[in-house]
């Protein structure tokens, strides 16, 4: 695991200006490669290439992994961020004779052979950058669900990447100014959505996408984006429910005995939920190695699980390390989650916790659960999409009557404010998730793009590609990313994989929920590994791993929020209104309930983020 950076420009403004741009966003990035750099540049007709590398040694631990990875049969070059859990197969598929043992070079010669082809054959997560020097083009890629980041600023002459918007902005050659459709973006989900970003000029490419970029004759800069092909070969599909069942099981065994692969220690966030508990269990099935896993704990009981992560370490035998997180300790490791994030978000100081304690113990790759409730229907929003589309048309419209007399009468609670929303919305899955998600509402909510069409689709699976690229891949894969290489720690999700996913697509979404809906939570999955957790552990209903922060914001964390907004230039400078922002505080002081905490929590990290990275409006 690494970071990867670089800059493409057609007119020279000095001798060594691009690289060292390049050095400087190396630098930004150390974080995420403590163990190795590296630069490259190469001057061409119309201009010069510089690519650069840090890196976190995870494969081939040698210096036979170093980064920019040059071939010096066709002179082609890679800086690579990600992990090719299939690069062994790729290497016996095109006859490598390898100079290393890592993926990386294998990457790099599939591309020698197959071009822009090759990236649908990786099996993995990865985001990457390679100078073609026959076509004298630069070519980017990200994986599919978006695990890997990659930023980049485009413009007539100049083109600029890294996995790290902070970088771009260490780069000195991107202003630091706030980008409004940005803002608009935050403020309507708390986490910005790709291909935007919070800076203005800066974009991300889309998961699944490439992006080529070549000097044109007129002498400016073309980018071509292409997205990867559709699907890979597909598995023969099951008759019934019951072969689906045996069929996943193998599927998820399969794909957490790839994430395995690795030349360091490995450690398993263990939450006590389903997603993480039925990881440590397969695991024990394809590996005899005694895990270590990680669990954060509370003393609030009602939102801590630490009875059911005890179970499950117990029930497995691992070697098991509790975090206890209370008010002081979250207080003195704030300012540093906070400065770790790379875009604002009002997630992600959870992971920040627990990467820093495994890391701590000597870990340098976790396991996490993360993608088993966009995949098996573990969210509300699945449920209530459900009940809408079985809805009768009269209900619908008596509903959406209701909600155009009533909406007045929701003002102050949130819950009240989006069911009122959702009840005089159509209620299709779009709806429903995007109601679900919602932040603040605006105008200017981004709409999400399933490559789905009809009215008669699978509601479950609709709104699980919606969940998948929407609030995963944009938040939750972002925040992990972020929280956990601040850290230099790799963080892999098995169930995001590309065989699992579209396996589990491929199965009608009945058969991933009980017919009344709420019986048995994520049932496929507890199916899956019924024969490995009790039934009972598996049917109780889903807690989530969420700090108490209604609680703390109204204790000890309470003076450090409201100084941030008593300060009008610093919420007017993150493009807040200062006057909305201090009365929204109050009103969650008074009614914390009503007013939910992840609103307040949400504008004091674009304040304080903003600060920190001295972007402004």
């Amino acid at each position: 695991m690494c970071s990867i950076s670089g800059l493409l420009r057609i007119t020279k403004l000095g001798a060594g200006l691009t690289e060292e741009a390049v050095v400087r966003m190396n630098a930004a990035q150390r974080h995420r490669g403590p163990d190795d750099q590296g630069t490259w540049s190469r001057v061409f007709g119309q201009g010069e290439i510089s690519l650069g590398n840090t890196r976190l040694a995870i494969i081939d631990t040698s210096s036979a992994g170093h980064q920019p990875m040059l071939d010096p049969e066709t002179g082609n070059c890679v800086t690579y961020n990600g992990e090719a859990y299939n690069f062994k197969h790729l290497s016996a598929h095109i006859r490598l004779n390898p100079r290393s043992k890592t993926d990386t070079e294998v990457v790099l010669r599939c591309y020698n052979k197959f071009g822009n082809a090759c990236f649908d054959q990786i099996r993995g997560m990865f985001a990457l950058a390679i100078w073609d020097e026959h076509k004298r083009e630069l070519v980017l890629a990200r994986d599919r669900f978006g695990i890997k980041p990659l930023y980049y600023c485009v413009s007539d002459q100049l083109f600029v990447f890294a996995s790290e918007l902070r970088a771009l902005l260490a780069s000195r050659l991107i202003p630091r100014k706030l980008s409004r459709s940005g803002l608009d973006s935050y403020l309507a989900t708390g986490s910005v959505t790709a291909p935007l970003t919070i800076v203005e000029g800066v974009r991300q490419l889309l998961p699944g996408h490439s992006l080529r970029v070549k000097a044109t004759d007129s002498g400016s800069l073309s980018c071509t984006l292409a997205k990867f092909a559709t699907d890979q070969a597909a598995s023969m599909r099951p008759q019934n429910r019951e072969e689906a069942v045996v069929q996943l099981r193998a599927e998820l065994e399969e794909s957490t005995r790839a994430h395995l692969v690795t030349d360091v220690p490995l450690g398993v966030f263990l939450s006590g939920g389903m997603d993480s508990s039925a990881l440590v269990a397969l695991m024990s099935q394809v590996s005899a190695q005694r895990p270590k896993t990680f669990s954060v704990v509370f003393d609030e009981a009602e939102l801590s699980e630490e009875q059911y992560s005890r179970a499950v370490a117990q029930r497995f035998n691992t070697d098991h390390c509790e975090i206890r997180l209370g008010e002081d300790q979250l207080l003195e490791m704030l300012p540093e989650a906070i400065a770790a994030l790379d875009q604002p978000s009002m997630d992600g100081v959870n992971t920040f916790v627990v990467s820093r304690a495994v890391k701590n113990a000597g870990v340098t790759v976790a396991l996490s659960g993360l993608g088993g409730d966009e995949l098996f229907a573990g969210y509300p929003s699945f449920r209530r999409a459900l009940k809408f589309a079985s809805m009768p048309r009269s209900s619908k419209r008596v509903l959406r009557a209701a909600a155009a007399v009533g909406g007045s009468f929701s003002r102050g609670s949130v819950r009240r404010e989006k069911f009122m929303q959702l009840v005089g919305s159509g209620g299709s899955p779009e709806d429903v998730y995007r109601i679900s998600r919602q932040l603040f509402s605006t105008s200017l909510e981004p709409r999400m793009n399933t490559d789905e069409h009809g009215p008669d689709r699978d509601v479950v699976n609709a709104i699980s590609r919606l969940e998948l690229k929407g609030y995963m891949a944009n938040m939750l894969l972002r925040d992990t990313d972020a929280m956990s290489m601040a850290h230099s720690l790799e963080v892999r999700v098995p169930f995001v994989d590309v065989k699992v996913v579209e396996f589990v697509f491929s199965l009608p979404g009945e058969w991933k929920l009980t017919k009344d809906h709420t019986e048995f939570p994520k049932r496929l999955l507890a199916d899956a590994v019924a024969d490995l957790l009790p039934r009972d552990f598996l049917a109780r209903r889903k807690m989530g791993f969420t700090l108490p922060f209604e609680k703390w914001m109204q204790g000890r964390l309470r003076p450090e929020i409201s100084s941030v907004f008593a300060d009008g230039k610093q919420l007017a400078a993150s493009g807040l209104v200062a006057d909305d922002a201090r009365e929204l505080w109050r009103k969650f002081l008074r009614a914390p309930r009503a007013v939910g905490w992840s609103r307040p929590w949400s504008l004091f990290v674009l304040a304080q983020w903003c600060r920190l990275n001295r972007v402004a409006i």
